[in-house]
């Protein structure tokens, strides 16, 4: 029987077995090098066999008291953690050194905010696969000029290789959604360009240039606190005109950017 969903945790359970399978086996292809898993918001536990069918060590952390329960009594070999996954510290379930794949279906209330806190670990987590809503998934997937192009998108690329996978519509769920879901991969990147240290810095960077989008680059360096002909120097040393948007620009080119304007 299917478990009554809550709205104040924003739960629409997946049911469809087509759209689990097709999400299991993107986990099995992330997976290889892993070393433990984690689930986020496993709710009625409708991926759960799938996980632990890939032979990791695997641990689930779910809100819900009720389903929590439901799970550590129905599948021994999960280690159930009840909790915000906003809040989980991983080093504290497997010890230091573990690899961590990160799977699961992210309530959409929370789920910017949960995966920014799964990509704020790249010395702990090597993948992930997760279900967003799609319009969320475009702020982390896309490319320049893409729609929902802006920070999470540059900040995300600059230590992760990330995929939109599929889309998943309504109908999978229950209760229905009222919009789009979409399943995203991200694969920690070999040799970022930034050192884990600067995530903060580095975020707080970008709020601050894409704060008014329809300004060009030409006026963005004023956002930054940044001299206007040290600013202008940096885009022609980069190539980047004018007059171009933020939302034009790609994330290697803002990395760069953070990258001189630190050495000023």
């Amino acid at each position: 029987m299917l478990p009554r969903a809550k709205k104040s945790l924003g739960q629409h359970f997946l049911v469809d077995s087509a759209w689990i399978r097709r999400i299991i086996e993107a986990a099995r292809e992330a997976s290889a090098s892993a070393t433990a898993l984690l689930e986020i918001g496993p709710g009625g536990g409708a991926l759960t066999p799938g996980l632990l069918g890939l032979h990791l060590p695997t641990w689930a952390v779910e809100a819900d008291p009720k389903l929590a329960a439901d799970l550590a009594r129905d599948q021994p070999d999960l280690r159930v953690v009840l909790g915000d996954a906003r809040e989980i510290e991983l080093h504290k379930l497997a010890g230091s050194g573990a690899r961590w794949l990160v799977v699961g279906n992210l309530p959409y209330n929370a789920g910017t905010q949960i995966l920014r806190k799964i990509l704020a670990s790249p010395d702990e987590v090597i993948s992930a696969v997760v279900m967003l809503q799609r319009e969320v998934a475009w702020k982390f997937c896309t490319d320049a000029g893409g729609e929902g192009y802006g920070p999470l998108a540059v900040w995300t690329d600059a230590w992760w290789e990330r995929r939109l996978l599929f889309s998943v519509p309504p109908g999978a769920f229950r209760p229905c959604p009222k919009v789009i879901s979409a399943v995203c991969r991200f694969d920690l990147r070999q040799g970022a360009s930034l050192p884990p240290d600067e995530q903060l810095r580095f975020w707080s960077f970008l709020r601050r240039a894409f704060a008014s989008p329809r300004k060009t680059m030409g006026t963005v360096g004023r956002s930054l606190g940044c001299p206007a002909e040290s600013w202008t120097e940096m885009l022609e040393q980069l190539g980047i005109a004018r007059q171009a948007r933020p939302a034009r620009v790609e994330p290697a080119l803002w990395g760069r950017l953070f990258e001189l304007r630190s050495l000023r």
